[in-house]
C-alpha cells in the first residue's frame, strides 16, 4: 500500500488488511477488498503467460546484463501516484518495457534498451465504417518499429462515461501495416457488429520499439 503523509494520512492507495485505498472525484475513500471471481479467460491465460515469460527471462540474465537494467532506471523515471518523479528498479524496468512487447508479438529484450522519441502523431479520431467493414484512425502513425494499440469498451449505456474498467484490447499491429478491415475483424470477434446506435468508447495508444508506451487517447468512433 501506498500513504503520503502530511500532518496525518493525506492520500493513500493500494491494500492493506482487508481494505483498500483509492480515490475517485469525490476524493479519497477506504473500501472493503474483495475476491472477484476467476473466469479462467483466454486473456486471463495470456496475462499470466507472458508473465511466465518475463520471470523466466529475467532469471536467465548475465550479471552484466542485469546491471546494465539496474543503470537505465534513471532514463525511464515516471510520476506516480501522487506526482513524485520516481525511478524505477532494473528488474521492474524490464518487466515493463517486456510486457509491452510482448503484447504485441515481438520478442524479449535482454539488454536495457535506449530511449526512442514518439511519433509526432497523436489519434484524433475512429471511424467504424459499418458497411465497409472497416475501423480507420484518424492520425496515426504509420512509421517503422512502432506499434499501434487498440483498445474498446464494447458497447454501454448513453449515460455511460467512465470506462476504465471495461477497456480491452483487441487488435495490434505495426503501424507501417495496420489494416482497418483486420481491425475491424478483430472488434467483431472481441463485442460483436457494431450498430450507429451503440455508444462506444475506444483508447489508442503506441508501443515504441524500446517497449515505452505512449498515454492512451479516448476516443469516441463516428459511425459511417
Amino acid at each position: 500500500m501506498k500513504i503520503k503523509w502530511g500532518a496525518l494520512v493525506v492520500d493513500g492507495r493500494g491494500k492493506i488488511g482487508g481494505h483498500v485505498a483509492s480515490k475517485n472525484r469525490g476524493g479519497s475513500y477506504l473500501r472493503t477488498k474483495t475476491t472477484p471471481v476467476n473466469p479462467q479467460s483466454t486473456a486471463q491465460t495470456n496475462v499470466r503467460s507472458i508473465f511466465g515469460q518475463i520471470s523466466q527471462g529475467w532469471s536467465g540474465l548475465t550479471a552484466s546484463q542485469i546491471e546494465g537494467w539496474n543503470n537505465a532506471v534513471s532514463e525511464y523515471s515516471q510520476t506516480d501516484i501522487f506526482g513524485d518523479l520516481k525511478n524505477p528498479s532494473g528488474k521492474a524496468l524490464y518487466q515493463r518495457l517486456n510486457q509491452s512487447l510482448l503484447l504485441v508479438g515481438e520478442g524479449l529484450l535482454t539488454e536495457a534498451p535506449a530511449t526512442v522519441s514518439a511519433p509526432d502523431e497523436i489519434p484524433t479520431g475512429v471511424e467504424i465504417d459499418i458497411t465497409g467493414t472497416a475501423i480507420d484512425i484518424t492520425n496515426v502513425s504509420t512509421g517503422d518499429d512502432i506499434w499501434v494499440v487498440l483498445r474498446a469498451s464494447g458497447p454501454v449505456s448513453q449515460g455511460t462515461e467512465n470506462v476504465k474498467n471495461k477497456m480491452r484490447i483487441f487488435y495490434t499491429a505495426e503501424a507501417s501495416s495496420f489494416v482497418s478491415a483486420d481491425a475491424y475483424s478483430a472488434y467483431v470477434a472481441k463485442f460483436g457488429t457494431p450498430s450507429s446506435s451503440q455508444k462506444t468508447f475506444f483508447n489508442v495508444n503506441y508501443v515504441l520499439e524500446n517497449g515505452v508506451q505512449t498515454p492512451r487517447v479516448k476516443l469516441l468512433p463516428e459511425y459511417i
